[in-house]
């Protein structure tokens, strides 16, 4: 019998990828009655998958996601899709990203490694790599005043209503809870950029020139979105990337002074790691693939970490190495219509406070290895570090 057949998120939590290496061995399209969904696994399938709505379409009837938070954009395809893409990617553009927001993430990013000077011993996750990842999203969505605890239970909410497979009833109303708090602050936020536009994608999705504008509800869905993925996925990035070049001073030397070599650790960092590990679809018709028969209706998760560790596409796939050749194939933000409106600002996220962090504190190392847990969200829990405490070095060069 397959693997898959029992598997539950449980299962998956601690540690996914040998799970994964045993269904792209033995089972790339493999049904589980315990996910009551078919997992897909091989890299050329997830992109099959991916590049296929007219098959595969991202609207999931009674899905997890629209329960949790509403209709939100990753949940349709074609011209409703469109319609919420197109109000929101002004801010998260990649040049108006560098031209709004980057001065700002870098002195932000500054001004948390300033805080850290005289702490030789410091959490990474929670005291710099989840509260700049949270003021980023924040700020840049128009709600600027959320606090960092906000965000965080906030976004915990919503992914517990995403994974909530057993129907949970307290997970069901914390993600009740937070929806209406998102709603209600969003609420605001529209009537303060509608008499006052603004740089902000709230501000973006009110001033957006379509035939049908959208509703101060479909501008909080989209929002609630930003907070369950556009938080975790730089965070536990940040975290990981920070992680991965203390253990290799070598290659931490290299890429502190080549921003290209930067660039290229931010992709491996996405595909090694993969911080949203999976993407949820819904097959709109028959669907056969060998011997195997996906029936309009069903349900079905295209396992992006799974293909990211796929040996067929990339070599040596469980190592962190930013020189492999397929490094742009990776599939960390998804493909096509649906690739991630966020990932200007999540590596831009990187890009700023790594030079930040390792051009203000000394000696900096990690004192215990990382926990790495989740599989549709994953990232280190805590990064306990160390370092010289002599003060801040300055403004990283």
């Amino acid at each position: 019998m397959s693997i898959a057949r029992s598997l539950t998120s449980k299962d998956l939590y601690a540690d996914p990828y040998p799970v994964y290496r045993e269904l792209r061995d033995d089972d790339p399209w493999a049904w589980s009655d315990g996910l009551g969904m078919w997992l897909v696994s091989r890299y050329e399938d997830v992109v099959f998958v991916d590049e296929h709505p007219e098959i595969f379409t991202a609207h999931q009837e009674n899905s997890l996601a629209e329960r949790t938070m509403g209709l939100v954009m990753i949940r349709t395809d074609g011209d409703a899709h469109r319609r919420l893409r197109s109000a929101v990617d002004g801010p998260l553009k990649r040049r108006n990203v560098r031209q709004q927001w980057s001065a700002g993430l870098t002195s932000h990013a500054m001004e948390l490694a300033g805080r850290l000077a005289e702490k030789p011993e410091f959490d990474l996750v929670t005291d710099f790599a989840a509260p700049f990842a949270a003021q980023a999203l924040m700020r840049t969505a128009g709600l600027p005043d959320v606090t960092t605890e906000q965000v965080v239970e906030w976004s915990r909410a919503f992914i517990a209503g995403l994974a909530n497979h057993d129907d949970d009833p307290a997970v069901w109303e914390r993600a009740g809870r937070a929806r209406t708090e998102v709603g209600e602050l969003v609420r605001e936020a529209v009537a303060r950029v509608t008499a006052a536009p603004d740089h902000t994608v709230i501000s973006a999705m009110v001033h957006a020139e379509l035939a049908e504008p959208l509703t101060a509800e479909e501008i909080a869905t989209q929002v609630r979105l930003m907070i369950s993925g556009g938080f975790n996925e730089p965070w536990h990035a940040l975290a990981t990337l920070v992680w991965q070049l203390c253990e290799q001073p070598q290659l931490r030397d290299r890429v502190l002074a080549d921003s290209e070599a930067l660039d290229a650790a931010i992709e491996e960092t996405m595909r090694w790691l993969t911080p949203v590990g999976a993407f949820p679809r819904q097959l709109a018709v028959d669907h056969t693939v060998g011997d195997v028969t996906l029936r309009a209706g069903d349900k079905l998760l295209a396992l992006a970490a799974s293909a990211n560790r796929d040996d067929r596409k990339f070599a040596a796939p469980d190592a962190f190495d930013i020189d492999r050749p397929e490094l742009s194939d990776h599939l960390a933000f998804s493909l096509g219509a649906h690739y991630c409106l966020g990932t200007y600002l999540a590596r831009e996220q990187l890009r700023t406070a790594v030079p930040a962090l390792f051009g203000s504190l000394t000696g900096l190392r990690v004192t215990s290895t990382p926990n790495l847990v989740g599989w549709m969200f994953r990232g280190p829990e805590s990064v306990l570090m160390r370092h010289d405490a002599q003060g801040v070095k300055g403004a990283a060069q």
